[in-house]
């Protein structure tokens, strides 16, 4: 992670764009609308999908402010399935937790909770290692998601088992000689309402853990296409101003977050978009004053979540960085 990333992040002053979840044959176009968007020189552009790619990084990299950030999903099984180390590297490593991660049903403690939680954070930072090792530059990281169900009060178990999957990645496996390194935190929108949760003892660990592993927390704000822009970014706006409205650490994650969008024609279930059929010019005309609006409001920078299938046009991603430079 640069240096001056982190910096401007945390004062706030500098927009940051991530880009994720696309498949490895769009990159080129996706790519392409970057450079042609007008972005400031200045802006970090953070761009992955689903596990580390060789192939995808080497093409980040030759882009300019270009970050290389693989994505990690919390229900994908192949991670849970086993720990996965070449010989060497698996001799350091205890064997207790080496196997299937249980079900959190089966999790009857905090420690077994957190313990488990800290062991699949470190299987996907072992991914990131091993793409290393085949000379891949990994920058950061994304997590795919703090999950609905995690927003309930007495969702507590499965905030355990959270707090150690980031715990986890940020710090991965020492003994292998893994380094801190934070990445951004996606939050699914209906799990926003954590921030407005009473703060008990177990939230206070939660809270501290989600900033220390934070670059950005990236609101998952995908609206539907309908009404009025500017009254639909006042209200999506709800989980920063819940974050803002709390004590000094979920203030601090409120001034790091990050909008994350779609581009709108793939209507995939609870992805919003553009569900009336409209036409380019008026998607883009709806899309921008959003993004507009959610500027002038405060973000700490914009995410885009799901290239494809529609959203996988020359065109639509086009129009998608346009929007997305004109705000930042």
């Amino acid at each position: 992670m640069a240096g001056g990333d982190k910096r401007r992040l945390r004062a706030n002053l500098l927009s940051v764009l991530v880009l994720s979840y696309f498949e490895p044959k769009d990159v080129p176009n996706l790519l392409a609308a970057v450079r042609r968007a007008r972005l400031r020189d200045d802006v970090p552009v953070y761009v992955g999908s689903y596990g580390p790619n060789v192939a995808v990084a080497q093409q980040v990299a030759e882009l300019p402010n270009g970050r290389y950030a693989p994505m990690f999903a919390l229900a994908e099984d192949w991670y849970r399935q086993k720990r996965r180390l070449p010989p060497e590297a698996d001799a350091l490593v205890p064997k207790r937790l080496a196997g299937k991660v249980p079900a959190l049903s089966r999790l009857g403690s905090t420690s077994a909770r957190v313990s488990w939680g800290v062991e699949l954070g470190a299987r996907y930072r072992d991914a990131i290692r091993a793409a290393g090792g085949a000379g891949t530059r990994v920058d950061s990281w994304q997590f795919d998601e703090l999950v609905p169900s995690a927003a309930p009060a007495a969702a507590r178990p499965l905030r355990e088992f959270l707090r150690g999957v980031l715990r986890g990645l940020v710090f991965g496996r020492p003994v292998l000689e893994d380094v801190s390194v934070r990445g951004f935190v996606w939050v699914a929108h209906s799990a926003l309402g954590i921030a407005a949760l009473p703060i008990t003892a177990e939230l206070t660990t939660f809270w501290r853990t989600v900033n220390r592993a934070a670059l950005a927390y990236v609101g998952e704000e995908y609206v539907r296409f309908d009404g009025d822009p500017r009254a639909a970014a006042r209200a999506y706006a709800s989980g920063q101003r819940a974050l803002a409205a709390g004590g000094p650490v979920r203030r601090a994650l409120a001034r790091r977050y990050v909008a994350g969008l779609t581009p709108g024609y793939d209507l995939a279930p609870n992805l919003g978009g553009n569900v009336h059929g409209w036409a380019r010019p008026r998607v883009n005309s709806w899309r921008a004053t959003y993004v507009q609006e959610r500027a002038r409001s405060g973000v700490a920078g914009f995410a885009e979540f799901d290239f494809r299938h529609g959203n996988s046009a020359p065109t639509v991603m086009h129009d998608v960085l346009s929007a997305l430079a004109a705000a930042t």
